[in-house]
């Protein structure tokens, strides 16, 4: 079995890091459900900005000022055939040595999924439970960041190299406002440690799917429903039609999976209806797949511009397939060996979410990307996480880097 190596002495201040880490644990879950009951909802720029500013001072008491870099509009998939501009909160950032020639990043979004005034918008504690919106995707991920970054600086762990801290406000809709920051930041990294929430059980995450949204419209013709509907085009026949067939690519068997989730067209009932428009989103497994996806997509949308109606495609995949190569072993073995003094032995499973470490992969930066607490109910009223998870994943990032600067040093 492997160990974490390192010199002695980091050893030692690591240990003492350890038992640091362990008494901050209360005051860890106090400021985690105060910013879990502080609502940063994606598309609510003002809380957005509000949560920033409240994690910018939490994380300076604890000797880490947090730059806000302000963000371009992220993009929306608009049922109007065209993106629609969002205002968003700003991002995050924070560098340690920054001109170290090894470098790891520490990253996790600060948005949620839950608008304001959804239920339940306060934290409740049910033994070793928290439950409540964001406790596990992702601000308990942030207060894993925010008691590592607290040791690794008070007991100098990262003395050969860099550590630089990344919250960013838009990746629940794709990161399409921070990406490109994001993705020029990379570069200069080695390593990155995403913090999305591992598996109920503890489980770290190997291979995610790709994800895409995407939007497919008709227009057809007005007329009046009762004089002369022959001279109409019903949109909204049109596009059930259209429908049928991008259902019929859902086929999980072969990596690739369809969910229509939202339609709507029409007007008045005496009118036929010249547009219709349906949202969907598609996972694929692999490239093959995704090529596949978008291949199919725009022969349907092909195929169904004909005779007086003209069919058209929004979207994109956001996030590609990640599969683990030789660079995401070795990131594996890392954090294994780092888990392992934390008193964590994990298990790798694949997934159909996406996340941010997604991209980063994309971008060429290894990482493994369930950093942060343990939860599960993502998305629903029902969201947890495992406080008691707290201390040992931020141990593990400690140890991580502990030995990351160890290893840099020789």
């Amino acid at each position: 079995m492997e160990t974490i190596e390192m010199d002695a002495s980091i050893s030692g201040r690591l240990d003492q890091a350890a038992q640091w880490i362990a008494g901050q644990h209360s005051s860890a879950v106090d400021q985690l459900i105060g910013w879990c009951d502080t609502n940063s909802w994606s598309l609510d720029e003002v809380r957005l900005k509000a949560m920033a500013d409240r994690l910018a001072s939490d994380f300076k008491a604890d000797g880490i000022p947090l730059d806000s870099l302000e963000l371009p509009d992220v993009r929306l998939l608009g049922n109007a055939e065209q993106w629609v501009p969002q205002p968003t909160g700003p991002l995050l950032v924070w560098h340690h040595n920054a001109d170290a020639p090894k470098r790891v990043l520490l990253m996790i979004h600060y948005d949620t999924v839950y608008p304001h005034g959804s239920q339940p918008s306060q934290c409740r504690q049910s033994g070793d439970r928290l439950i409540g919106p964001g406790t596990a995707d992702a601000k308990g991920g942030i207060s894993v960041i925010k008691l590592a970054a607290g040791a690794i600086i008070r007991f100098g762990l990262a003395q050969h190299c860099g550590v630089s801290v990344v919250l960013n406000p838009d990746e629940e809709i794709g990161t399409t406002g921070s990406g490109d920051a994001i993705e020029q930041m990379a570069a200069g990294f080695d390593r990155a440690l995403v913090f999305e929430p591992t598996l109920p059980d503890g489980s770290m995450v190997a291979n995610r799917k790709g994800s895409g949204n995407f939007a497919l419209s008709v227009h057809g013709r007005s007329a009046h429903a009762g004089r002369n509907p022959e001279d109409g085009r019903n949109a909204i026949v049109h596009l059930s039609k259209m429908v049928g067939e991008v259902a019929g690519l859902h086929q999980p068997d072969a990596g690739l999976s369809v969910n229509v989730g939202h339609i709507e067209g029409g007007g008045p009932l005496n009118r036929v209806p010249d547009h219709a428009s349906v949202q969907l989103n598609i996972r694929v497994v692999d490239d093959v797949a995704m090529d596949r996806a978008e291949t199919s997509l725009k022969s349907i949308v092909d195929r169904y511009t004909v005779d007086g109606y003209h069919a058209r495609m929004l979207g994109q995949f956001h996030s590609p397939p990640k599969l683990v190569d030789d660079a995401g072993r070795v990131m594996q073995k890392w954090v294994q060996r780092a888990g392992r003094y934390a008193g964590r032995d994990f298990k790798w499973l694949d997934t159909g979410g996406a996340c941010d470490g997604s991209k980063l992969a994309a971008w060429g930066l290894p990482n493994v990307d369930t950093m942060g607490v343990s939860g599960g109910g993502l998305h629903s009223p029902d969201e947890f996480c495992e406080v008691t998870s707290l201390v040992p994943a931020a141990v593990t990032v400690a140890a991580a880097v502990a030995e990351f600067s160890s290893q840099a040093s020789k």
